[in-house]
């Protein structure tokens, strides 16, 4: 009986690992950042760039980066293993294949929108602004 408990746990598990297409299932625990744009589109390299230049910064910050190209999306900074492209579309408000970095706080609300590459100290400078983010560097 222990052993098929066991087994429908871990099943449920595994789906919910499979499941994770929403940023929503990053609420409280991840700061996110998503890159719309065109595949061609430079910009969306030079966002993710700038970003990836600062892991540690990154990594202290609770954040996961999202590339999201037409149809495709993936995580490309943090975990994320299965980012659905339309339901993160339509979670943004992201129409067509328009360039968009948008910031999601911990608490899922949008706190940034850009149509522009954002700096990266520019993001980090708004989280570093957060209640949240206040409050753990005051503990």
């Amino acid at each position: 009986m222990l052993r098929m408990v066991i087994a429908v746990a871990s099943t449920f598990a595994s789906i919910q690992v499979f499941a994770m297409d929403s940023i929503a299932d990053l609420e409280w625990k991840n700061r996110v950042v998503l890159i719309f744009g065109l595949p061609t589109d430079a910009r969306v390299d030079h966002q993710i760039e700038l970003l990836e230049r600062q892991t540690s910064d990154l990594a202290e910050r609770d954040m996961v980066i999202i590339r999201i190209a037409g149809d495709e999306a993936r995580s490309v900074y943090g975990n994320f293993p299965s980012p659905d492209a339309g339901v993160l579309r339509k979670e943004a408000e992201i129409i067509g294949d328009t360039f968009q970095v948008v910031l999601i706080g911990k608490d899922g609300g949008v706190k940034l929108r850009s149509d522009r590459v954002v700096r990266n100290i520019e993001i980090f400078d708004l989280i570093d602004s957060m209640p949240m983010r206040k409050k753990l560097k005051n503990d």
